[in-house]
């Protein structure tokens, strides 16, 4: 079977499903929309790639992408795939909608469908678009399909559902750490991590409000705030404002395989996002064994239980999370143990990608099948 994955980017998520792909004895063909050329990462092993010869800019709106159609039929065309698996909507699922090519299965990536669906008349076209057109439709979690099933009802056999989960073993306690002393931090310290991103959506301001807050009074918290983007000239101005640069360590962005290290040196997991799907970095940091202390959102309560294996604070709200920081630090050896063990159960039931990956390509066969069938 032939996929063309189209999408706006070459992150991480998406090089683990070409990868997957790969491994499954698949034949993948990569679109990035934003490259006008190929990939700037490399891409696994037997991924072959197509480029547009002019590429639509990062966070460009639906109306940018109705430009690429044309070229994205002819593309279409020349490599003949199966299925194409399009996402995010609004944007690459949009494309390829317009495109008329089926079978079609839309993979939403949370935010775009969450937070960017009603954000003005042109974007609630594009989704209704999209959605329309797909002849498949694959949510994360329960808030994402709700939020699909605001335009479209898909048939249950025209949907897979399921985590961008964690392979089993690639994130555990066990295993070398980033040793807090070389980060400058005491060996009797209490050290969250974040993974986030520092965009907008992530709410990297409310996180280093809540943390000086919780530190000023509880002096042994320090805060490894990972990642980098444009609220960066913010983030390094409030830390030397409030003299945090002994107590928050930002090393940049890190590699994917060097990420089971970095919460191997953390005894707790924090974000603060506005909107999110499943988050992969609640998954890897819960495999880690980590409680976590997230916004109070849908999606996060479908993994976060109060009191249970983590905390929930408002959206926005710097006061209850840092309410919340100060918890996780006063919790008790034996409440740590039984979070730890009950967050690595819940991510090797729910979240093994492995395990839940043949879903999807049972999903691929039926929407194959059905469009033999519909063209005899």
């Amino acid at each position: 079977m032939r996929i063309l994955y189209f999408s706006d980017n070459s992150s991480d998520h998406n090089l683990r499903f070409l990868e997957k792909f790969v491994s499954e004895g698949l034949e993948v063909i990569f679109l990035d929309a934003t490259q006008g050329a190929k990939p700037v990462r490399s891409l696994p092993a037997g991924v072959a790639s197509v480029s547009f010869k002019r590429c639509v800019p990062r966070d460009a709106n639906p109306s940018q992408y109705e430009g690429i159609v044309s070229e994205l039929r002819f593309l279409l065309r020349d490599v003949r795939p199966d299925v194409v698996h399009a996402g995010p909507v609004q944007t690459c699922g949009y494309a390829a909608a317009l495109s008329g090519f089926h079978p079609l299965l839309i993979m939403p990536w949370g935010s775009d469908l969450i937070a960017y669906a009603d954000r003005n008349p042109e974007w609630m076209h594009a989704t209704e678009i999209a959605l329309r057109a797909a002849d498949g439709f694959f949510p994360d979690c329960n808030a994402v399909r709700a939020a699909g099933e605001r335009f479209v009802t898909f048939a249950n056999e025209k949907i897979v559902q399921f985590p961008w989960g964690i392979r089993s073993g690639s994130f555990s306690p066990l295993g070398p750490a980033v040793s807090r002393e070389s980060l400058g931090f005491g060996s009797d310290s209490f050290t969250f991590i974040s993974t986030r991103s520092w965009e907008p959506i992530y709410d990297i301001h409310v996180l280093l409000q809540a943390f000086h807050q919780a530190w000023q009074q509880n002096e042994l918290l320090r805060l490894i705030l990972l990642g980098d983007g444009s609220e960066a000239e913010w983030v390094r101005r409030f830390i030397a404002e409030h003299d945090l640069g002994s107590v928050v360590a930002t090393p940049g962005l890190i590699p994917a395989a060097e990420m089971p290290r970095w919460f191997r040196s953390a005894n707790a997991y924090v974000s603060c996002t506005r909107s999110d799907g499943t988050s992969i970095s609640l998954l890897q940091a819960m495999a880690t064994g980590l409680p976590a202390i997230v916004t109070d959102i849908p999606s996060n309560r479908e993994w976060v239980t109060e009191n249970m294996n983590g905390w929930l604070a408002s959206v926005g709200s710097a006061e209850e999370f840092a309410e919340k920081l100060l918890r996780a630090a006063d919790l008790e050896s034996g409440d740590r143990e039984a979070i730890a063990e009950r967050n690595q159960n819940i991510v090797a039931e729910r979240a093994d990608w492995d395990r839940n990956f043949p879903g999807l390509l049972r999903l691929y066969e039926n929407l194959v099948s059905s469009a033999v069938e519909i063209k005899v």
